[in-house]
């Protein structure tokens, strides 16, 4: 039971890490993120609570869905400016979901959330730089 838990949060948090790195990327870098941590490499980093995990599991769940629904408007867009519209619209999501995790969080895990968020975002523009040279 605890590692088919174990499973799923690390498998929702994937998605939500995912929109941490997704703000500041263009759309052909999206495939690339799929590589983000898991909920436990969030756990550790942030010393959740099992009260903060159980908490945060339904934010994760809601916001890969709306990831994976952002992801096939991308693929379907036609042009540059519909490209914008999606990622506009993930960012301002991105920003209320980042915005619902932090409430959950103490003072000193909101500081490492944010710089946690941060590399993640640097991780994600330095593999995108590699891949284009």
């Amino acid at each position: 039971m605890n590692q088919m838990r174990r499973f799923r949060l690390g498998t929702l948090s994937s998605a939500g890490l995912w929109l941490c790195a997704i703000l500041a990327l263009p759309a052909s870098a999206l495939p690339l993120l799929d590589e983000l941590p898991t909920l436990s490499t969030l756990r550790n980093r942030l010393e959740l609570t099992p009260e903060q995990e159980k908490q945060l599991v339904p934010l994760f769940e809601k916001r890969e869905y709306a990831l994976r629904q952002s992801q096939t408007l991308l693929e379907q867009a036609s042009t540059p400016q519909q490209q914008r519209d999606v990622l506009r619209d993930v960012e301002q999501a991105g920003k209320e979901f980042s915005a619902q995790v932090e409430r959950l969080l103490t003072p000193s895990q909101q500081h490492e959330w944010r710089e946690f968020i941060s590399e993640l975002r640097e991780k994600a523009k330095e593999r995108i730089d590699d891949q284009r040279e």
